[in-house]
């Protein structure tokens, strides 16, 4: 019972931890992503990147939405400090209420202030650690960009995103100035993540009914320029240009979104974990079940010499529950203790971050306490209701114990057992083995010979030079020319 309890808490801690995304915002309840749903011919895309002036707008026509954020991502530009200089990943620019629309911890900075000015820049913890170590970066000059870099004041250090964020960010960047995208008066544009408050009391449903009405007044005319038909005639050919919304807390296992920020969870994996944990309790409470049952015999005589002296039904099947009740105590203490210990591997093997702390959430401690209620009350039900119910006068004689002997009762739950665990074989052993395809299937390349460099693009026209210098080198001396495939570039150099 401890072994099955311990991989059901593993599993539970996972569960937790998948709907627990972004629930540490103080207003998750009332944060939505908007999203766009377009569809040109055959073409059927739903985005969560939408054009700029489409927050703006929000806050003019819609009075149900109380404030707006947004987000516009930036490649992977070049940082420089001093000597320390790095390609940076998860770069945002944004707006100046960044931090008191999200609940993203700010460490040092004022978060009404820190992103107002135009060239602020706000670092993570981690991030600011990597380019000044243990000098105060707040009010220092750092480099970022690409070919032409900019100077940007350090305004602000917060602290790493959770890991149970639907995205996470090293650098933040103040979208104010004369170059702002988020004042562009494109509709037909995109490249923007857009999210927004809504008063409270008031219904998403209604605000997703107005977004017709911002279609209709500022995108139609843009679409008719573009298509050459107006939005009427769009419709009616089958195309579709609407915005919808997704909670915050949803968009991590809930989206519909084809090109989320960062790549989500999935529902159909938390049903799979949570059936396979249900399993592993069953088959661990039919063990429990069995063990009750080979003793059942002397039970029998102990409850018909009990009743014949005059105990009460019910007072018999309290203890039978509180015997069972202890055992799975016991069990539940020493499976939490095994799960402290297993957090590691289990982290390892889930890509998660679990630790202690986890064990003792409020979600968890109640899981851990209804289990303790239903494992017991289940492993010890036959014992307390199926004994007792018995006349002392047939167990006394031996009819009961004959009954007990036979293999029915004891059958049933082995063959019960059985099936579960041959199903939850059989189901790994197709995983093991789909994932072993997928891992050893011949792509027609040389995959541990292969290097792909990601900022490629920043080396501009020295791409040829650099290849050929990184050529030249011993470990890359072979037969084979290098091969150069250049994605999302125009120039004709």
């Amino acid at each position: 019972m401890t072994a099955g309890l311990t991989a059901c808490f593993l599993i539970a801690l996972y569960i937790i931890d998948e709907f627990s995304y972004d629930d540490f915002h103080a207003n998750a309840d009332r944060i939505y992503q908007v999203g766009l749903h377009k569809k040109f011919a055959e073409q059927d895309v739903r985005s969560i990147s939408v054009c700029p002036p489409l927050a703006d707008a929000m806050l003019t026509e819609i009075p149900e939405v109380e404030s707006t954020l947004r987000l516009n991502q930036w490649g992977r530009p070049i940082l420089q400090y001093g000597e320390n200089v790095f390609s940076e990943d998860k770069v945002f620019f944004t707006e100046s209420n960044f931090f008191e629309f999200f609940s993203f911890r700010l460490i040092s900075g004022n978060a009404k202030t820190a992103l107002k000015e135009p060239n602020s820049v706000v670092l993570t913890e981690t991030t600011a650690r990597k380019y000044f170590g243990n000098e105060n970066p707040l009010d220092k000059l750092i480099l970022i960009g690409e070919g032409n870099q900019t100077h940007y004041k350090v305004t602000g250090v917060a602290a790493d995103s959770p890991d149970n964020s639907h995205f996470n960010f090293n650098v933040l960047l103040s979208a104010a100035g004369p170059d702002n995208y988020f004042k562009a008066n494109a509709w037909l544009n995109s490249g923007v993540f857009t999210y927004f408050l809504l008063r409270k009391n008031a219904s998403v449903a209604d605000v997703e009914k107005k977004f017709d009405d911002i279609v209709t007044k500022y995108v139609a005319p843009d679409l008719q320029q573009f298509l050459g038909n107006d939005l009427d005639q769009f419709r009616k050919t089958g195309g579709v240009y609407n915005y919808y919304t997704t909670k915050i807390t949803d968009i991590h296992l809930k989206t519909t979104s084809q090109d989320d920020i960062e790549a989500g969870g999935n529902m159909t994996y938390i049903y799979i974990f949570g059936g396979i944990g249900i399993f592993i309790v069953l088959i661990a409470c039919i063990n429990f079940m069995n063990m009750s049952t080979a003793q059942s015999a002397g039970r029998a005589k102990e409850v018909g010499l009990r009743k014949t002296l005059g105990s009460l039904r019910s007072q018999m099947i309290g203890q039978f529950l509180t015997e069972s009740m202890l055992y799975s105590l016991v069990a539940v203490i020493l499976a939490v203790v095994l799960c402290y210990f297993a957090l590691p591997a289990f982290n390892t093997l889930s890509e998660k971050d679990l630790s202690i702390i986890n064990l003792l959430e409020i979600e968890f401690i109640l899981g851990v306490g209804l289990m303790l209620l239903l494992v017991g009350l289940l492993a010890g039900s036959y014992p307390a209701f199926y004994l007792t119910s018995f006349s002392p006068i047939d167990v006394l004689k031996g009819k009961v114990t004959a009954g007990l002997k036979s293999k029915g009762i004891r059958s049933t739950l082995v063959v019960f057992q059985f099936a579960i665990s041959i199903f939850l074989i059989i189901v790994t052993s197709i995983i093991y083995t789909q994932i072993n395809f997928m891992q050893e299937l011949q792509m027609g390349i040389d995959k541990e010979n292969v290097l792909v460099i990601e900022t490629g693009h920043q080396l501009e026209k020295m791409v040829k030079p650099f290849v050929t210098r990184w050529c030249s080198k011993p470990e890359f001396q072979t037969s084979v020319s290098p091969l150069m495939i250049f994605r999302g570039i125009t120039d004709k150099g």
